[in-house]
């Protein structure tokens, strides 16, 4: 039985398994793939010691620093997890099993797609997730916001600081956001409402989004604009379904609820990243946590538990 089972390879992951490596634990990290959602970020700006670096490239620097240190990823896909003696037993995808002391999830969370031809294509180029990483690469352009609650209006909002013209579209016959966040937004010039649209297609020239078709839902009719970029903010699913089936307690977005050292609502079971409750699902935030949540689970191994949620 291993000390420590990490199941997830995104920045929390990797984090966590560097630390536990340093540590000298008696580890596995399993994960469908290095990287996670970093592998579609496009250029990242935003990361200590980076003024500017392409996804792909960071998670190759990420690779090198486990490979220079001996962390051996298990490439697989974790399926089932269930309690097992005095730890938890965990089955993939390849029909493997493994059994550990401790679990650390890692597993992450998929932004919800608009699920329309031309958005997979252009991910990365033009088609966003994160308004927080790509909104300065859009200065001066035209762009689409898709969702009309809080996410979507703190994206339009960070983007009049760089878009000359922001269309922001809405579903519903009216936007869910706060009152002093729709305000703030709408008062402002550059920022168009269409409420009662829906984005049913996002087309480029094959390097680089171009624009988007609309559908008026009111006029049953469908039309397109031209625009540099689109923000998709309808939403995150948090990766938690594991968890669940272990009992942990998740918020009514399926997060798994941590303490501040990562301890879940189970005894022996952590979580880091974006698949919990933290605030911020950002890269940097997301390492930090799978540090902590490891230097926690180190200390509880080694001098016994103090508390728990």
């Amino acid at each position: 039985m291993h000390q420590l089972l990490i199941i997830g390879g995104g920045p929390a992951g990797i984090s966590a398994s560097i630390y536990a490596q340093r540590k000298r634990m008696d580890f596995l990290l399993i994960t469908r793939e290095i990287g996670g959602q970093v592998l579609k970020a496009g250029n990242i700006e935003n990361y200590l010691g980076y003024a500017l670096v392409d996804g792909i490239a960071f998670v190759e620097r990420m690779l090198e620093q486990m490979n220079k240190l001996g962390v051996e990823p298990i490439i697989d896909e974790v399926v089932d997890v269930e309690r097992y003696k005095e730890g938890f037993l965990v089955k993939t995808l390849s029909g493997k099993e493994f059994a550990s002391k401790t679990l650390l999830f890692c597993t992450g969370a998929e932004h919800k797609r608009l699920e329309v031809p031309g958005e997979r294509e252009y991910t990365g180029r033009g088609v966003s997730y994160c308004y927080i990483c790509d909104s300065p690469f859009f200065k001066d352009r035209k762009v689409v916001v898709v969702g009309g609650g809080n996410s979507g209006f703190e994206a339009a909002d960070q983007l009049t600081n760089y878009a000359k013209e922001i269309f922001l579209v809405g579903f519903s016959n009216q936007f869910k956001a706060d009152e002093v966040l729709k305000e703030k937004v709408l008062s402002n010039p550059k920022v168009k409402p269409l409420l009662r649209h829906r984005v049913i297609e996002i087309f480029g020239n094959g390097r680089e989004v171009k624009g988007v078709v609309l559908e008026d839902l009111e006029r049953k009719e469908s039309y397109k604009i031209e625009a540099e970029g689109v923000f998709v903010e309808v939403g995150l699913r948090p990766n938690s379904g594991l968890a669940k089936k272990l009992g942990v307690l998740t918020t009514q977005r399926d997060e798994i609820i941590i303490d501040c050292n990562n301890r879940t609502s189970e005894r022996g079971i952590y979580a880091a990243g974006d698949c919990t409750n933290i605030f911020a699902k950002q890269i940097i935030t997301a390492a930090g946590d799978g540090a902590k949540a490891l230097l926690s689970i180190y200390h509880d191994l080694t001098y016994g538990v103090s508390s728990w949620i």
